[in-house]
């Protein structure tokens, strides 16, 4: 009885050493939905990651864009990389669509190797308004054998996704000095969350092999992005195990002050903290909050960050999976209490099933403030449905949050931008998609500069000025805008085959300029007069003359009433007519010598947002 005694003694003593937990547990729920299915012989879809656009789905939604590839035949032998989209946040996809420049290339110098992009994920950076995606570059032989008989085989390789042209740049490789390419023989971002910071700088984390040495090691990366590359600034302290092949895919969370890593390891799965991001305590393994162990072993695991708790989705023993190979199916995920470390076991729920194969590697992304994805496909390659139900599915797991993700939280936009015109500000046109229009790209270019800026196009194609006033309040004042750009004059000014006069005359031009820039202040906008650009050589109108020399007159009576009202000006026709007489064919920034292109689009925002800046400046 004594010792018994001695014992419970001992129990409360080493339970009051225990940190106590602030945790608060955050309820959700759990939805498996299909974004595609498919059973072929020769490959199944894997890798499926997911990212968000924002704004750019419908009704103000973001987009989604998902990577993808193929696995083929032999182990760990990857297609190119495809992408799916959806504008309706997963209920309907387009794709997978093959993205031609980041498909296989031949090694220079030896047809016999070609080069692909494996485990790839996807993350959103608005400061630049870009999507970067990051990979391992693998070679293969003609057989899909990974090769690694030289420094570099398994390299850090990204891409630059830009929504408002609807381009990816291809495949490139990290820059790194001699120095560092001595000591990293292998440099590996595959299959790792990120983090973001507010000012743009990017923590990837990596795992290395470093000459004479087995095991990987894991450590950080700081880069620094401008919009098109990624720069090398600095890396954490190296990290791993004996045993195994040590830590490699680590997964990376920003959470309440502090930097959580979640890694993999053959035998079980680690964690290790950071107030840095940079350095790292030891990891240690993962356990539940009663003290035993996770289960997950040799596989990775990915996080969920909402602002009112972090979320692990991760696979382990324990669920009836034995029959699973390395228990990869199926896909749970619970809270982790962050002050003792360990992931709450009451929390724990089934997000993707286990339908007789084994789930392939993953994603984890927020989406909305009220839900966020993990994405899995199921791993067939016999292209046979499984008599347990697996039949090629690529799933999104949807967790639906009880309570508002204030990290994904907008809040409305602080600026809303209104673009009133005709054609040329509509600009959706064969040769130039939603996202190649300037209006999209004021707003991308606003928010990487950190404004929290909303556009929306009223562009309607063959409108006059008198038209536009008689929609003013209905599609104009109704969305409440800050500032409402106003371009007209093409049309104002055109003269049509047969026609004795201009469609408008100069006079109801600019009284129909001063009337809707009147109502707009009335109304608590910041209205912004601009002139169209100018006609490329050769253009005629409808009896034959060039449309400039009218329009150039009208375009007088703009900048008058821009002058007489104190309205900002962007003289776009003035700006194309200078670099035209600067020696440029302004009507290859055209689609037909009147239309701006994607190129005209650009350089048409570029004009417009040094003046919508200094609006909002001075509104202040």
């Amino acid at each position: 009885m004594h010792s018994l005694l001695k014992i419970f003694l001992c129990l409360i003593v080493l339970f009051s050493l225990l940190p106590e937990s602030n945790a608060q547990q955050v309820n959700f729920e759990v939805q498996p939905t299909v974004a595609l299915q498919e059973l072929n012989p020769k490959f199944c879809w894997f890798h499926p990651r997911a990212t968000a656009i924002p704004g750019l789905g419908k009704e103000g939604q973001p987009a989604v864009i998902m990577t993808i590839q193929k696995h083929l035949i032999a182990d760990d032998y990857y297609s190119g990389l495809w992408m799916m989209r959806s504008d309706d946040l997963g209920k309907s996809w387009n794709g997978p669509l093959e993205i031609a420049e980041l498909a296989w290339r031949k090694e220079v110098g030896n047809e016999n190797v070609v080069i692909a992009v494996a485990d790839v994920t996807p993350q959103w950076h608005a400061r630049t308004g870009k999507l970067i995606a990051w990979g391992i570059q693998v070679r293969y032989n003609e057989k899909g054998v990974a090769l690694l008989d030289k420094p570099g085989s398994y390299d850090f390789a990204y891409t630059v996704y830009d929504p408002g042209i609807n381009k990816w740049t291809v495949w490139r490789n990290l820059e790194l000095t001699p120095e560092q390419r001595g000591k990293f023989r292998t440099l590996a971002p595959g299959c790792v969350q990120s983090v973001i910071k507010e000012d743009g700088t990017l923590l990837v984390p990596v795992y290395v092999t470093v000459p004479g040495e087995r095991e990987y090691q894991t450590t950080i990366l700081q880069l620094a992005f401008d919009g098109d590359k990624l720069k090398y600034v600095r890396h954490g302290n190296e990290m791993t195990i004996a045993g195994g092949r040590g830590l490699y895919e680590p997964s990376l969370a920003y959470s309440r002050s502090k930097y959580y890593l979640t890694l993999r390891n053959d035998a079980r799965a680690y964690v290790a903290v950071s107030e840095d991001g940079l350095n790292y305590a030891a990891a240690t393994p993962w356990l539940f909050d009663d003290g035993s162990e996770l289960g997950s072993y040799n596989t990775q695991a990915h996080w969920l960050v909402h602002s009112d708790g972090l979320f692990l989705s991760y696979t382990r023993r324990g669920a009836n999976n034995d029959h699973i190979a390395r228990n990869r199916a199926p896909i749970f995920l619970a809270q982790v209490d962050t002050d003792k470390l360990r992931v709450m076991r009451q929390t724990e729920k089934i997000l993707l099933p286990e339908r007789g194969v084994m789930l392939g590697n993953f994603g984890a992304s927020n989406i909305t403030p009220d839900e966020s994805w993990v994405t899995d496909s199921e791993f067939i390659v016999n292209g046979q449905k499984h008599p347990r139900g697996a039949d090629g599915t690529t799933w999104v797991g949807r967790v639906k949050w009880s309570k508002v993700n204030s990290l994904m939280t907008v809040g409305g936009p602080s600026v809303k931008i209104v673009t009133l015109g005709d054609s040329i500000t509509k600009a959706v046109r064969p040769g130039v998609g939603p996202m190649e229009t300037f209006a999209w790209m004021l707003g991308a270019d606003l928010r990487a500069r950190g404004i929290n800026a909303e556009t929306i196009n009223v562009g309607i194609g063959g409108e006059k000025t008198n038209q536009a006033l008689m929609r003013l309040e209905r599609d104009v004042e109704s969305h409440l805008p800050t500032i409402v750009t106003i371009m007209y004059g093409t049309n104002d000014s055109y003269h049509d085959k047969e026609a004795i006069a201009p469609r408008l005359t100069i006079e109801q031009y600019r009284n129909n300029l001063t009337q809707i820039v009147k109502k707009l202040r009335m109304a608590g906008a910041i209205p912004i007069l601009m002139t169209p650009p100018r006609w490329g050589k050769s253009a005629k109108n409808g009896v034959g003359e060039d449309p400039n020399g009218v329009l150039s007159i009208y375009l007088s009576a703009c900048r008058e009433v821009s002058v007489k009202e104190k309205v900002p000006l962007v003289d776009h026709f003035q700006i194309w007519s200078d670099a035209e007489a600067n020696g440029t064919d302004i009507g290859g920034w055209t689609t037909d010598l009147c239309h701006p292109n994607s190129e005209g689009q650009r350089k048409l925002a570029d004009a417009i947002v040094p003046v919508l800046l200094e609006s909002l400046k001075s509104s202040k």
